[in-house]
């Protein structure tokens, strides 16, 4: 998790109690990731939480705008809002377009100013000592996944754990690591890519979908085969996303094929003239085909 970003300089004021409004089932939680607050976990628990420099704001520092940005919870999912107010707001270190709205993911990197948080959820809510630890959880985990990436993990195994753990990596690999919205893991010579979502409609949502297809999956000859299982609805959007996504892969040589997808939505692929994918009715035919 690297950031060029320089430790703040004054700490924030934090939020000594929850914002008033509807209560948030999703228990949403802000845990400071970098300064001497860190590890530290803000419980978000109305639909609307704002970053700014304003008193209305529940997260308060005069490193930022008035009114900065904000946490919008709806429809069980939560956004980050940019409010145009001239100063940038990061998720995952990338530079929201001013004024928009964009869907965020548990582990996602939230920054404004020389603020960092990681955006987290949890299924029941958590208190003292057992919050916290849960927190510094969250952060390790972070700093472990880092510092695999930055070893070299493809040597020989020089005894028998080294060997059993070896298994136990390819292992997970085949079951495929979380990024985003998407599932992705290598079996065989095919990268598989299945939808963590039963709903994908929402606007804002289908192009970050797209942003991680395109930035997991650029590399040249892949065979990609995109798993809807669990896609139960879709929207035009979201299929003519798919279309694009195909065309983008064509210069780059790979090929794409789906499995397990509904009838209503293989309907709409029809309808909309999104052609060109081989659709297989699950996925071991899929993994044995040549396509």
């Amino acid at each position: 998790m690297a950031s060029t970003a320089s430790p703040p300089k004054s700490v924030p004021e934090l939020p000594a109690a929850a914002a008033p409004g509807k209560r948030n089932p999703l228990h949403v939680y802000l845990i400071v990731t970098r300064g001497p607050k860190k590890g530290m976990p803000v419980a978000i628990s109305g639909d609307l939480f704002l970053f700014g420099s304003e008193q209305i704001c529940q997260l308060r520092s005069p490193q930022l705008s008035p009114k900065h940005c904000a946490l919008v919870t709806r429809d069980k999912k939560v956004f980050l809002r940019d409010f145009n107010s001239g100063k940038p707001t990061l998720l995952n270190f990338e530079v929201i377009t001013p004024g928009e709205e964009w869907p965020t993911h548990a582990g996602d990197i939230l920054s404004v100013g020389a603020l960092e948080f990681m955006i987290q959820y949890r299924e029941k809510p958590l208190s003292g000592r057992d919050l916290e630890e849960w927190a510094a959880r969250c952060l390790d985990a972070e700093t472990d996944r880092n510092l695999l990436d930055e070893e070299d993990i493809f040597h020989a195994p020089t005894n028998a754990s080294e060997a059993a753990q070896a298994i136990v990596e390819k292992l997970n690999a085949q079951k495929g690591f979380i990024c985003g919205r998407l599932r992705i893991g290598i079996e065989d010579d095919v990268t598989t890519v299945r939808f963590n979502d039963t709903k994908i409609v929402d606007e804002g949502e289908i192009a970050m979908i797209k942003k991680e297809l395109c930035d997991n999956l650029s590399k040249s000859s892949l065979r990609i085969l995109l798993d809807l299982k669990n896609v139960r609805r879709l929207s035009s959007v979201g299929v003519n996303m798919l279309g694009e996504f195909k065309r983008w892969l064509g210069p780059r040589g790979s090929t794409i094929a789906m499995c397990r997808v509904r009838r209503e939505i293989q309907g709409m692929l029809r309808t909309l003239h999104v052609e060109g994918f081989r659709i297989f009715p699950d996925k071991r035919s899929a993994l044995a085909a040549k396509w």
